[in-house]
């Protein structure tokens, strides 16, 4: 099973006991390291894959589906050089970037319940066999 999470502007595939490497979440005081935080609101969680069903969310993610993730550490990135340089000018400068992150540990992933599954393409699905 996984699931397609947006967190901190961009969307991650994620499965069970993955760490994830994100730009650094705020507020600090939510996301504290050792902290378990659930990612159940409609616009972070959105399409999840079992073997038996793939559900996507069409607003923008699937009401009820709950993804628990752990904070695990709060740190910099490795440090990535800029060097610009213009010729026969005796121009050089090099700079130093080193983004802060958070690593997350994927916990649990949970597929919302069946009476809950209204604004899902897997649901409309379904109806357009009944009919």
């Amino acid at each position: 099973m996984f699931a397609v999470i947006h967190l901190a502007g961009s969307q991650h595939k994620v499965a069970v006991d993955d760490v994830v490497i994100v730009n650094k979440l705020l507020p600090v005081t939510k996301w504290k390291v050792g902290t378990t935080i659930k990612l159940d609101s409609t616009s972070e969680v959105l399409l999840i894959r079992s073997q038996q069903k793939t559900i996507f969310g069409l607003s923008p993610g699937i009401p009820n589906a709950i993804v628990k993730v752990m904070v695990e550490e709060i740190t910099h990135d490795k440090t990535v050089i800029v060097f610009k340089k213009k010729r026969r000018k005796n121009y050089r400068r090099k700079n130093g970037f080193r983004r802060e992150v958070t690593m997350l540990r994927i916990l649990d992933i949970q597929m919302p319940p069946e009476a809950s599954m209204e604004g899902t393409i897997s649901n409309l699905h379904e109806e357009s066999k009944a009919a």
